[in-house]
């Protein structure tokens, strides 16, 4: 079994040799004793008589012993612990995949190659685990090689927002057992951290500035565009800046900014362009560098209006508020249709469509009773308290339809969804109401239009966050084509089935979703997260150096005859002392009887 020593200075207990050497080497000084006969002489050692000084080295039983118990304590001293061939330890680390990571990144293989190793000297096999503190269902690293565990690395790019790591410290935890190691990489330091977390923290409070946000506006000749810049540190900072459309770059600029300060940025779209991006001088962090901004286009919606003439103005008000929902064309089936129906002149609504109750004569009477709505994505937040409605017949009531909103016994809004069938129903006649001056009103109208056009298979273009997930409609069927997704020039194919999973890569940057080579997305991809880009408490820190002695002390066996040895020694302590004692009592009072 291979055997570690736990306290390697215990070997300078071995100065005691040369110590004892050294003693051994003087001689005592010679006393002068007048005797009777010369007979007596030739019983006396030979002795120096010039006093003490250096002589040859006699070999006798004590100092034999006395080495000896040198040896036997500096092996006490040292600790020595035997490993098993066969033990295992787990080391699991959980590194922080918020995008602050990202400016340590070049020091996480140093500070692992310095920090990991030692931990692993008192066992025979390690089995590493590496995992994101952002959990997505696999490793980045699974194996027994530490070096391949830094090479996984390499490939890694951090980009989350900010979040707790606790779930993933507690997969973690079951991962590396009751006896394994558990370690958060990350780079500022927490106060504590559960389920036996030990911390490495790699960070520093470097300066940085960077984009924190953009608005993009539109009067239909022109689109402008402005970004935020911000300084989240304490020194002032100067930076230079630059927009470039295609192949075309403006010049650098200057942009001075105070501790913290805050500047906003301006400008229009180039003509003729649709993409444009903003390019900070790059700095140690550098995902909030670049801005990346495209003209927003929503899916086009066609739409059309049958309903009657007294509610057309109202109507057309609506559309005029709804982005890209053109007018369907003759002969063309619209995407949606505003209906009006008539209770005492009942006709089939159109499958998707929002229909307005519409008596076309005044009813007198006011409903009565309390408001109530249901517990609808569609109704979250809204208010409709303020309702005024009057009384008027029903439609009549299907299996399957949710009512969104009751008063008293009466549901007022009912939504019906099945295979094709997408309505939105106002049961009361709006005409004769103030729902147009409640903001629920229009609110829900345009949640329902949005959800009919996620669900429409179109191309749509907007700017979104780095990994934000991605509502795509496709088609879908037997015969549906996969998906492909392009980033910077790589292209990477999903089926459809994978569709709803889709996020938006990790890095800045223009990207594309294509079906069949029908285009079905057109995004632009960005840093959005601010507390990610201000490192000013991020600092190093380790609790690791206690590590290696609690793994040496439950992975190995101290030596198990430690008794042994301590009676080894005392018992060549006690022979040594009672051999030197005889020695000069034999000597001493043969000489004093013939004085």
């Amino acid at each position: 079994m291979p055997v570690i020593f736990a306290n390697p200075l215990g070997f300078l207990a071995l100065l005691g040799i040369p110590a004892i050497l050294l003693i051994h080497f003087l001689q005592r000084e010679s006393r002068r004793l007048p005797v009777s006969t010369l007979f007596l002489l030739e019983h006396i050692d030979r002795q120096s008589i010039k006093g003490r000084k250096f002589d040859r080295l006699r070999s006798s039983i004590p100092l034999w012993l006395q080495l000896l118990s040198v040896l036997i304590l500096t092996w006490l001293l040292v600790q020595p612990r035997w490993t098993s061939e066969r033990s295992v330890q787990r080391v699991v680390l959980i590194i922080d995949s918020s995008a602050s990571m990202a400016a340590f990144k070049d020091r996480i293989a140093d500070e692992l190659t310095a920090a990991i190793p030692p931990l692993t000297s008192a066992v025979a096999t390690t089995e590493y685990r590496l995992v994101e503190s952002q959990l997505r269902g696999d490793n980045l690293y699974s194996g027994t090689e530490f070096y391949e565990l830094l090479t996984a690395l390499e490939s890694w790019n951090p980009s989350d927002s900010a979040h707790s790591p606790e779930t993933a410290l507690r997969v973690g935890r079951s991962l590396a057992g009751s006896e394994g190691t558990l370690i958060f990489v990350t780079d500022y330091p927490r106060e504590t951290l559960p389920f036996g977390t030990a911390q490495l923290s790699i960070g520093d409070a470097i300066d940085n500035v960077g984009f924190a946000g953009h608005r993009i506006e539109s009067d239909g000749a022109e689109t402008s565009w402005q970004v935020t810049v911000r300084n989240y540190s304490k020194n002032p900072q100067s930076r230079e800046w630059l927009l470039a459309a295609g192949e075309q770059r403006t010049a650098f600029r200057t942009i001075d900014l105070g501790p913290g300060e805050t500047r906003i940025l301006k400008g229009k779209f180039p003509a003729g362009a649709k993409q444009i991006q903003l390019i900070i001088k790059p700095d140690a962090f550098p995902l909030d560098d670049e801005r990346f901004l495209l003209i927003p286009e929503a899916k086009e919606l066609t739409v059309s209006r049958t309903g009657d003439a007294n509610i057309e103005a109202s109507v057309a008000g609506i559309i005029e508020s709804l982005p890209n929902t053109p007018q369907s064309a003759p002969g063309e089936t619209p995407d949606l249709v505003f209906a009006t129906y008539n209770p005492l002149s009942p006709a089939p609504l159109p499958p998707r469509s929002i229909t307005f109750l519409n008596q076309q004569q005044v009813p007198q009477a006011y409903f009565s009773g309390p408001i109530v709505r249901s517990n609808h994505r569609l109704m979250k937040d809204l208010d409709w308290q303020g309702l005024i409605a009057k009384k008027t017949a029903a439609l009549p009531s299907i299996e399957g339809q949710t009512v969104l909103l009751w008063q008293g016994e009466r549901p007022l809004i009912i939504l019906r969804r099945s295979e094709g069938v997408r309505q939105l129903i106002f049961n009361f006649d709006v005409l004769n109401s103030n729902a147009a001056r409640l903001p629920s009103f229009i609110v829900l109208i345009h949640r329902f239009v949005n959800q009919l056009r996620t669900e429409k298979v179109g191309s749509e273009s907007a700017n979104v966050e780095l990994r934000q997930d991605l509502k795509i409609a496709i088609t879908t069927g037997e015969d549906a084509a996969d998906l492909s997704i392009k980033t910077a020039g790589n292209v990477t194919g999903i089926s459809p089935a994978g569709a709803g999973s889709l996020k938006a890569p990790n890095t800045p940057g223009f990207f594309e979703i294509r079906q069949g080579g029908e285009l079905r997305f057109l995004g632009a991809g960005n840093f959005a997260d601010t507390r990610e880009a201000d490192f000013s408490e991020a600092a190093p820190y380790s609790e690791l150096k206690a590590l290696p002695a609690m793994i040496t002390e439950n992975r190995t066996v101290n030596d198990p005859r430690w008794q042994i040895w301590l009676l080894v020694i005392l018992a060549a302590i006690l022979t040594a002392w009672a051999l030197i004692n005889r020695s000069d009592h034999r000597k001493e009072p043969g000489l004093r009887s013939q004085a």
